[in-house]
């Protein structure tokens, strides 16, 4: 009883039973349900019995609309695939026991008994939803049950034996019996408790006879043996609910038996929640606060898992190559890998496995081959995530928090329940939402002109983690495997701490007994130590080397087999264990024997056996197309972001007709197939770039070694001779020059004069190259300007055109687009440009920058977040300033604070000194008003921000300003009762006595909101008593009306 006990939500006080009722019962509430909860007496069994304890129950409780019997069985293996620990539903009874003997033979007699019908629709329902989602008996399960282990899976083997073999002795288990006899079965590839609908067979006597087990299951076809339902069934319609303690045979064991009877109550919890509530009327009223929540709630998940998808989340692991056919196999029979399946194993290498290697010996490929092999064989009941690092692809791709989203997406949509840690208070206290308007210019094609508002979430990294742990801790018995691949692809220090993270997770786990199984892959990360997993380095195993073998002899196309058989096994002996090296070396020896010369041995000594050397061979050997292979290689390298396939080919173009080295008219891709798009892809970069497999293809390099190479090993040098130790600029300038050839093309100069904005987006598939150029121009610009001067560019730049085709992408609001077409300052600080930032201002004076184009770049880089800027407009070097970041301790998330305000008056509100300092520094007037007619002064005054009045003061601010209704700073700061900012301006020659529009002054403030020591403070330094203001006919009056002693005396 202690299971079903553990299900109630809440428990209530007993209540009186009937006469000569001998039950003990337990009162409470599951979901919308009361609950009655009854049991046999200790140790007594059998129909009969269940009979007398159903017959009191429903006297002392009449109005019971459902009958539920939930306990333990021994289940009949012969007829499905039944586990311990699964869940039988009762679909039909049987009294096994209930006949006659004819002929010297017991014949059943019994009828079927079948539970009410209204449970019977409630189990279609439950069925029917397990059909779209998993049961949620393990969550249930960890819920209910999560502190009390000796109900959670016991862990202990799952032993069936041979009917034949009977148990010896009277041990109570199974240790000393013989192994040989169990029957073999299946691997179940997790330990979630499966559910069975079948008919129960029920007795007086226990089953323990295999082969009478067999007999009875196979003349009245069930599935499970028990003691109660027919004698309970005989007085009320119920439905048995029975978890699998044992085979019904001769070698029972208890140590199933708690587990059993937490399975079968939680499948029972779970039904409840189908099952129609008996009040509706009351429960439609009491709960339909619950229900909006609800929906409330349903709504909230949706957005927040909506929050975790990006669009390249598979990009990567879909476009590496599938393995070579009959290569990776090897692993899946890999000891290390069977060690880190085995769940006897879990404790010793915490479910950590690492497959570690050099760059490019195949780690991707094997890393993908194992997910796509163990998804396909599992049986449903489990979730396998992969995450693949990205080096080359967009941010998220690349980043530890592009991870925890990708798995944590992958976890709470494969286990729908497990998406209630959304709903955690304290876990979500920090994910904030607004309506956020997409003010900024998007360069995405695809985006329709729109502009529009939306609620959305933002994720933090400690929240993803957060949220991650809680989500893992939450899993019970349920498996969840995780493939990480390449891990070197990220931030070092990210990777570094995830992995720390993920073990301190894997620990925990492995502790509660959640079978979570981790594999990683990278290069050798030898600075790493983790506690406990299992390591395989990948180029050391012979199964790799086989695999070697194995690509080499089928993809060399050489006629001559001896000749073969010699060039395998030196490529093998040069390969170090780098499949793509041996990927590249069979093409160039392809490539040779294609061209019919007899050089092949020759070739292969002739080359180096490291990557990057051979890379500098592809590079140097082949001089054709040189110019396309160095925009290629640029594009690849400094991209913003990278190039979609037919932005790609436009931009390749624009570069070469920018040199006269390509025809003047833009090429019509439209007429491309997908052939000629590889073909052309393949040779301009030289076998180095490959077509991303996405929704949206874009170009890459095919390998991460390849970016080492150009960037680490000097590979851009040897193509860009000139380019010298300086290369972001140089090579920022060249993708720069490509955008402004692009945009200045007589056709599509022509095309954005004379189309209308609305219409501009329908030029984008004839120009596909259209939006990058236009938003990442600036870009390009501002890193090229780090060496080269880009004063004649800022100069000659249509921020008309620029804004026209931005604002087709995505619209700003109309008073952000009127700013940026004509202050250019404004769209360099939107963009983050903070190096043209200074180009633009450096020659200006500082009363032409600091104005009103100065305050609108400085808040859109504030609204943006965009700290270099920030830095940039200020002429700082650096973002410390007198010893304080001036980036930090914003919110950016509410650009309202901006609004109406200047700098000078919003840092004064905002108490912010080092901007006041800076602002007035650059000749900013101490007493410029903002939209509501403030000075900073006055600002300050209204925030009590003491030190930042003080600071103005001290820079001569004008103590007697006065706001809209003709306020001065000692007015507002006497109605707030502020002393100590009184006395401050007092001190620095505030006017006592000044009166505001409305007729007050700062003494009848102070005595209208009762403030009678900033009265006596105001009085002592010479404040008039007998000024006539609105509301009081003097101050004198007011004063008495205050006190029964008056203030101000007689």
């Amino acid at each position: 009883m202690g299971a079903a006990r553990a299900m109630l939500d809440e428990t209530h006080d007993p209540l009186p039973s009937m006469e000569d009722d001998t039950n003990s019962y337990v009162l409470g509430r599951i979901q919308a349900h009361n609950v009655v909860l009854a049991c046999l007496p200790n140790a007594e069994y059998g129909t009969n019995n269940a009979a007398h304890v159903a017959s009191n129950l429903k006297r002392t409780f009449p109005s019971i609309k459902y009958w539920l019997m939930v306990g333990i069985g021994g289940a009949d293996p012969s007829r499905q695939d039944i586990r311990l620990g699964d869940v039988v539903v009762g679909t039909r009874v049987m009294q096994y026991d209930y006949g006659k003997i004819a002929k010297g033979e017991f014949k059943t007699t019994a009828i079927p008994r079948l539970p009410d019908h209204s449970l019977g629709t409630a189990i279609s329902n439950l069925r029917s939803k397990h059909e779209l989602e998993p049961t949620q008996i393990p969550s249930i399960l960890q819920d209910k049950l999560g502190k009390h282990q000796h109900f959670l899976h016991p862990n202990l083997p799952d032993r069936l034996f041979r009917k034949t073999y009977e148990h010896g002795g009277e041990a109570s288990s199974c240790e000393d019996c013989d192994s040989s006899k169990i029957m073999p079965r299946r691997i179940r590839m997790s330990n979630i408790p499966q559910i069975h609908y079948g008919a129960i067979a029920s007795g007086n006597q226990v089953m323990k006879d295999a082969w009478i087990r067999d007999k009875v299951g196979s003349e009245l076809d069930v599935i499970c043996f028990e003691m109660e339902a027919a004698g309970i069934m005989g007085v009320l319609p119920c439905l048995p609910i029975r978890g699998i303690c044992d085979y019904a045979d001769s070698h029972k064991c208890k140590g199933w038996q708690r587990y059993a009877a937490a399975t079968a109550s939680a499948y029972t919890r779970e039904l409840l929640e189908v099952l129609p509530s008996s009040n509706v009327c009351t429960l439609a009223s009491s709960h339909s606060d619950t229900d909006r929540s609800k929906e409330l709630r349903k709504g909230r998940r949706k957005k927040l898992l909506g929050s975790l998808k990006f669009e390249q989340i598979e990009s990567r692991r879909l476009t590496i190559k599938e393995a070579h056919e009959k290569t990776c196999r090897w692993f899946l029979g890999h000891p290390p890998y069977k060690a880190w399946l085995d769940p006897s194993q879990l404790k010793q290498h915490h479910g950590f496995l690492w497959i570690s290697g050099k760059p490019g010996a195949g780690k991707s490929t094997l890393m993908k081959f194992i997910y796509f092999t163990m998804t396909s064989k599992h049986d449903g009941d489990q979730v396998i995530a992969s995450f693949f690092f990205n080096a080359r692809g967009e941010s998220l791709e690349k980043s530890v928090s592009g991870m925890y989203r990708s798995l944590l997406l992958q976890l709470l949509e494969g286990y729908p329940d497990l998406q209630r840690v959304l709903d955690d208070p304290e876990l979500m206290a920090n994910v904030w939402s607004q309506d956020h308007v997409l003010h900024g210019v998007l360069d995405d094609p695809d985006i329709k002109p729109i502009t529009f508002s939306q609620e959305h979430y933002r994720l933090s990294l400690d929240i993803l983690k957060n949220i991650f742990r809680a989500a893992i801790m939450k899993l019970g018995r349920r498996p969840f495997t995780c493939f990480i691949d390449a891990l070197d692809e990220c931030d070092e220090q990210q990777a570094v701490e995830m992995i720390y993270f993920i073990e301190e997770l894997t620990i925990k786990s492995t502790n509660i007994g959640v079978p979570l199984r981790i594999c990683f892959s990278s290069r050798h990360y030898p600075y790493i130590n983790i506690g406990c997993s299992i390591r395989v380095t990948l180029e050391t195993q012979p199964g790799h080397t086989d695999d070697l073998m194995v690509y080499t002899k089928s993809s060399l196309r050489i006629m001559n087999p001896q000749l073969v058989q010699q060039l395998q096994k030196d490529i093998i002996d040069k390969a170090s264990g780098v499949f793509l090296w041996v990927v590249l070396v069979v093409h160039i020896l392809n490539d040779e024997d294609r061209r019919g010369r007899p050089t092949l041995r020759k070739r292969l000594e002739e080359i180096p056996s490291g990557l990057s050397e051979l890379f500098r061979d592809l590079v140097t050997r082949d001089k054709d197309n040189i110019e396309d292979f160095v925009l290629s290689t640029l594009w690849i390298l400094f991209a913003n972001r990278p190039l979609r396939l037919n932005e790609y080919f436009h931009a390749l173009w624009s570069g070469l007709y920018s040199k006269g080295s390509a025809d003047t008219e833009i090429p019509d891709t439209s007429l491309y197939t997908d052939e000629t798009a590889t073909r052309y892809v393949t040779s301009s970069s030289k076998g180095l770039a490959e077509i991303t497999v996405s929704d949206i293809p874009t170009v890459q390099f095919i390998h991460e070694s390849v970016r080492d190479f150009l960037l680490k090993h000097n590979g851009l040098n040897i193509l860009w001779a000139e380019l010298g130790s300086e290369r972001e600029s140089p090579s920022h300038e060249r993708l720069k020059e490509c955008c402004e050839a692009y945009l200045n093309h007589p056709t599509i100069h022509e095309f954005i004069s004379e189309t209308k904005g609305e219409y501009i987006e329908e030029g984008f598939e004839r120009f596909p190259f259209l939006p990058y150029a236009s938003r990442h121009i600036l870009y390009h610009a501002d890193h090229a300007a780090k060496a080269i001067p880009q004063d004649a560019f800022l100069k000659n730049i249509e921020l008309s055109k620029l804004m026209k085709i931005s604002k087709s992408l995505v619209k700003f609001t109309l008073q952000n687009h009127t700013k940026a077409e004509k202050n250019l300052l404004f769209l360099l600080a939107d963009r983050d440009c903070p190096e043209l930032i200074c180009t633009l201002i450096k020659d200006k004076p500082t009363t032409e920058v600091y104005g009103e184009q100065f305050k609108d770049a400085l808040f859109a880089a504030f609204d943006r977040n965009n700290k270099r800027s920030i830095v940039a407009l200020f002429g700082l070097s650096t973002c410390i300033y007198n010893g304080v970041a001036i980036t930090a301790g914003f919110d950016y998330t509410h650009p309202e604070v901006f609004s109406g305000q200047t700098p000078l008056t919003w840092a004064a509100k905002e108490g912010r000194a080092e901007y006041i300092d800076l602002c007035l520094q650059k000749g900013v007037d101490i007493d410029i008003k903002n939209d509501y007619g403030n000075t900073a002064l006055l600002e300050a005054t209204r925030e009590n921000q003491e030190g930042i009045v003080r600071l103005l003061l001290g820079k001569k601010a004008d103590a007697n300003t006065t706001s809209k209704d003709g306020s001065t700073p000692l007015i507002w700061a006497s109605g707030r009762g502020r002393n100590t900012l009184v006395k401050l301006l007092i001190d620095n020659g505030a006017d006592l006595n000044a009166i505001n529009d409305n007729k007050s002054t700062a003494l009848i403030q102070a005595l209208r909101y009762c403030h009678e020591d900033t009265a006596k403070l105001l009085i002592e330094n010479g404040a008039s008593i007998n000024i006539t203001g609105t509301h009081f006919s003097t101050a004198h009056r007011q004063g008495v009306r205050l006190s029964d002693r008056p203030l101000l005396g007689p």
